[in-house]
This record gives structure tokens, sequence and C-alpha cells, in this order.
């Protein structure tokens, strides 16, 4: 990408930051968007096939500190405990989540956003480094090799997603990356709920 087309995708990436934080995500139009960026619609469907990418990479950009710490999370298959690692990873994707909340509301209602989908049997960006961290600790035998890492990294995710729907919060805290029992929930899901052999 040359410099100038690097700066506008950064302008467009910007604006809708902006945009979104003045108006919300249903009334952010791509319109919107690319008027007040200065650009034409074409321009921005250039840079960005639909509107879903174009939120998602603003949501992203906005969290770079937890998507970077998201993407080296394989690498640490190996290394302290399973339970501390992911832990960590809940507590780090709970910052996120409460970031696209909003978005995802969206694409409830926003027929152009629900549209979008990831390809079958994918899955992207975080949930699909979750993932691999799994059948990288797998490989270790640090974890059980019948279990379908894509679909245990979902079942982590609903269960931090669900308890962010009902958060046991302490008095005055209402930040999700500081739900109390992450750390219970993950040793809960690695031993199972099967009573331990006498």
């Amino acid at each position: 990408m040359t410099p100038r087309g690097t700066a506008t995708r950064t302008k467009l990436v910007d604006t809708t930051i902006r945009l979104v934080s003045e108006l919300g995500y249903a009334k952010t139009t791509t319109r919107a968007i690319a008027q007040a960026a200065g650009v034409a619609e074409g321009t921005l469907y250039r840079h960005f096939p639909d509107k879903a990418t174009l939120f998602a990479e603003a949501v992203l950009q906005q969290n770079q500190h937890v998507v970077d710490w998201i993407d080296a999370l394989p690498a640490r298959a190996g290394t302290g405990t399973v339970k501390a690692n992911l832990t960590d990873c809940l507590t780090h994707l709970a910052a996120l989540r409460a970031e696209i909340l909003p978005l995802e509301l969206a694409i409830l209602t926003d027929p152009e956003l629900a549209r979008v989908a990831p390809p079958p049997g994918t899955l992207p960006g975080p949930p699909g480094r979750l993932a691999e961290y799994l059948r990288a600790e797998q490989a270790l035998g640090r974890l059980r090799v019948d279990a379908d890492p894509d679909h245990s990294a979902v079942v982590l995710l609903a269960l931090l997603f669900g308890m962010a729907m009902h958060p046991p919060m302490p008095p005055g805290q209402s930040s999700l990356s500081s739900l109390p029992g992450i750390a219970d929930a993950v040793d809960l899901i690695l031993k199972g709920l099967a009573p331990h052999p006498h």
C-alpha cells in the first residue's frame, strides 16, 4: 500500500472511532464516515470490503495492546500453567469484550453488518489465537487430545461472555477487565464437573 493509501486507511479508521463514539454504531453509516474523512464513499470500499470489517478494525485498533497479547498466546504453550495462561487470556479478552459488545448489538439490528460472517470452520482473530494455543498445549500433552480446540475456544469465550452478562462485581466496580472468578471458572472448565475418582 502506498503512503497515501495507508494515510487514507488510517483516517477512515480514526474517523470511524470518532463517529461511533459520538453517534453509536447504528447511526454511523459508511456515507457519514466517508464524508467526515473527506473522501468518496467508493474510496472507503477500496480500503474495506464492508462496514463490519471497518468497524472491527476500529475496535481492534483501540485495543491493540490486547490484540498483541492474544496474538502471542500460542507461543506461551508449555510455559507457566495452562490455568494461568487461560486466566490471563480471558482477563485480557474481558477488556476487549467491553468494546466489542456494542458492535455485536449493532450486528443484530443492521442487515449490512449481519451479512458478514467468518467462513465456516474458521475462528478469526482472538478466538483463533486461543484455539491455536489450545492445539499447541495438546501437542505438548498438557491438554486432552480428544477435545476439539476450536470448540473448546468457543466454550471458554462463551463462559467469559456469560460471566459478563451477570458479573458478581464488587460495589463501585464496573470494568469487565476486573471480572472476579475468571480463575475459578477456568479451573472448572479444566477439571470438568465429574467427581474425582476415590
